[in-house]
């Protein structure tokens, strides 16, 4: 299939795009990508060059000076966040107390729990009885009854 059989194919609206009006919006767009790709790069060149001649520029004492200074800062730094931490937890068990008394004061007083009774022992075993042959009781009569 040829361009041309390609193109015929195409519907109706297709046809009436401008080919040229499309080559000239890609144009420009082309050139404005170019442009801030070059700006882009220009300002990254130039903070490089600033990196280097500050790396040119610095001494090993000056970084032994501005490393013991960030360390004194950090250790500040952990000083104050541990006093911190600490008053929290000074006041969070403060808290709690204060709480905790509160909430004993209202609840209402409730008699002691009763103890669950002891579990019974077996009583102990009382030595064999010796065995003794029962007598019978002569019976008795029953009194006769009376006739009418």
């Amino acid at each position: 299939m040829t361009i041309i059989d390609t193109i015929k194919s195409l519907p109706e609206t297709l046809k009436k795009v401008e080919i040229a009006d499309l080559q000239k919006q890609a144009q420009d767009f082309a050139q404005e990508t170019i442009g801030t790709a070059k700006s882009t790069y220009a300002d990254v060149a130039k903070r490089g060059e600033e990196f280097v001649t500050k790396a040119k520029g610095l001494k090993v004492d000056d970084l032994k000076k501005t490393v013991a200074s960030l360390r004194t800062k950090a250790e500040e730094g952990v000083e104050d966040v541990q006093k911190k931490a600490e008053e929290l937890v000074d006041d969070a068990k403060e808290t709690a107390k204060e709480t905790v008394a509160k909430v004993t004061k209202k609840a209402p007083a409730k008699p002691a729990a009763k103890k669950a009774p002891a579990a019974k022992k077996a009583p102990a075993k009382k030595p064999a009885a010796k065995k003794t042959v029962a007598k019978k009781a002569p019976a008795k009569k029953a009194p006769a009854a009376k006739k009418a």
